[in-house]
């Protein structure tokens, strides 16, 4: 299934709000739009079968098993095109480690890549560790396929 914006936020969709980041100078610093943009493109492609919805804080991506801002911000992404011929982008990644594994509430794992690729191996790895999607066999699959 796509990645289905959270009805709290239903003004624009998920591609609608990260096309506002893009910016329409030709020398900025930061193009946080675009690589949002692919990201988004990554988990459409990525999930068929399982439903997540996306709710957004400020530029960050949050994915949730629910549709509601109030069940737990299980996987965050923040995305950032850092060279003015947009060949660089940078992803970060971060995800809520279960309460068993908790050394403190709310304790998370962070981690950065440049690579879409390893970022959908890190979006697999996060879905899965953080326990948000334990009935999805599809998201089980594709974390098989990374351990074999």
């Amino acid at each position: 299934m796509p990645l289905i914006r959270c009805s709290e936020q239903k003004r624009l969709t998920l591609e609608e709000f990260y096309k506002e980041f893009i910016p329409d100078m030709v020398n900025t610093f930061a193009d946080i739009g675009t690589p949002m943009l692919k990201v988004l493109k990554l988990l459409n492609d990525t999930f068929k079968e399982t439903m997540v919805y996306g709710l957004t804080s400020y530029s960050t991506l949050l994915l949730l098993n629910k549709d509601s801002s109030l069940c737990p911000k299980y996987v965050a992404i923040n995305g950032l095109q850092t060279s003015s011929d947009g060949q660089r982008n940078e992803f970060y990644i971060e995800y809520l480690m279960t309460a068993d594994k908790q050394p403190w509430i709310n304790a998370t794992i962070k981690g950065t890549t440049t690579n879409l690729d390893e970022l959908k191996k890190y979006i697999i790895i996060a879905m899965t560790e953080s326990k948000g999607w334990t009935e999805s066999a599809e998201l089980k699959k594709l974390y098989n396929d990374f351990n074999t």
